[in-house]
């Protein structure tokens, strides 16, 4: 296991292993080039034991702050990840001459991931809420995640914030892992995207993590960009929400998967309680704690988790026949 390098900057740190250079934004660090070493006897379960270990294209980074919770606010980790689709966008703006110039500046595909301070997110489209409904997901929460070591017990009042995805409103926070790859769809380091064959990518890649690690089945539906928990019976239950955008083929926001994040309870510790999310109705979210229960063996750190979700991307970002797990149609999932 190489040693973990760790770099301050505004209130932010970006951990992460064999890191080569690094570079400051006001308010956020970000790491230019990053590999993730998982060291299964120290640090995730044993089903990791067989994993590939480090990335050869993609990027990852891994924000945390400086509270013992590591919990990144909304905004900075937005810094981090508009800051590289900055990169790729100058880069297809050069003209092709500069380009064959330069080949070797052509932007690296990056994975940000982060645990955020509670968020509730509003679709681009979505009509600005009342001031009583703002209100009352201001309210304080109560958060407690008794299943890390030391558990984590805090009080937050929300933010609400506008994000250029599609969809509905949604929430972000702790115990729940966002997934970020900006990557430019078209790039000529890997094969093309699609907008769809980009969307069932992050769904399956989400797929394999929660059947890899927690044997957690699930399925994507028609009509319900996400991730859903298969059950016999009872009603559909969503563990991970799928949002995205894109600009020139660049790709922002991602995949946000519920690890330990409370599902269950009132309004002052559940923040699900307080919407429909993403429109909803009827439907539940859960998440990977309250599908497989209290169990010890099983690893509660986010950062490992983004780490192999990382690994599990990259699989399918450089082979195509990875990126689509089979289930639905993701063209018409995107119709939000």
């Amino acid at each position: 296991m190489q040693s973990v390098a760790a770099l301050r900057c505004g209130g932010i740190r970006a951990a992460s292993r064999l890191v080569q250079r690094a570079a400051c934004l006001p308010h956020i660090c970000w790491l230019s080039k990053t590999t993730i070493d998982v060291n299964p006897a120290a640090s995730a379960p044993q089903r990791w034991a067989q994993s590939k270990s480090g990335l050869s294209v993609l990027e990852h980074v891994h924000l945390t702050g400086n509270e013992p919770a590591g919990l990144v606010s909304y905004d900075q980790a937005e810094a981090a990840q508009e800051e590289h689709r900055a990169r790729f966008l100058a880069w297809k703006a050069l003209s092709d001459d500069q380009k064959s110039i330069s080949t070797s500046e052509i932007p690296k595909p990056r994975l940000v991931s982060f645990e955020a301070m509670p968020t509730y997110t509003l679709g681009r489209r979505q009509e600005d809420l009342m001031p009583d409904q703002t209100a009352r997901l201001q309210r304080t929460l109560e958060v407690g995640l008794p299943h890390r070591r030391p558990t984590v017990t805090q009080r937050f009042n929300p933010q609400v914030k506008k994000t250029s995805r599609g969809g509905l409103t949604t929430y972000h926070g702790p115990g729940q892992i966002v997934l970020w790859p900006i990557i430019d769809m078209h790039s000529p380091l890997y094969p093309k995207y699609g907008v769809a064959s980009y969307a069932s990518h992050l769904e399956t890649t989400t797929q394999r993590l929660l059947s890899e690690i927690f044997g957690i089945q699930t399925y994507v539906a028609r009509d319900e960009p996400g991730v859903w928990v298969a059950a016999s019976s009872g009603q559909p239950r969503k563990i991970a929400a799928l949002g995205v955008h894109h600009r020139r083929y660049v790709t922002a926001l991602g995949i946000a998967v519920n690890i330990d994040i409370p599902v269950t309870g009132s309004e002052t510790v559940n923040p699900w309680a307080r919407f429909v999310p993403c429109g909803l109705d009827g439907k539940l979210v859960t998440s990977v704690a309250a599908e497989v229960g209290n169990d010890s063996s099983i690893g509660w750190n986010l950062e490992d988790l983004a780490g192999r979700w990382a690994i599990l991307f990259e699989e399918g970002l450089l082979d195509e026949r990875m990126r689509n797990g089979g289930n639905g149609d993701a063209e018409s999932r995107l119709r939000r």
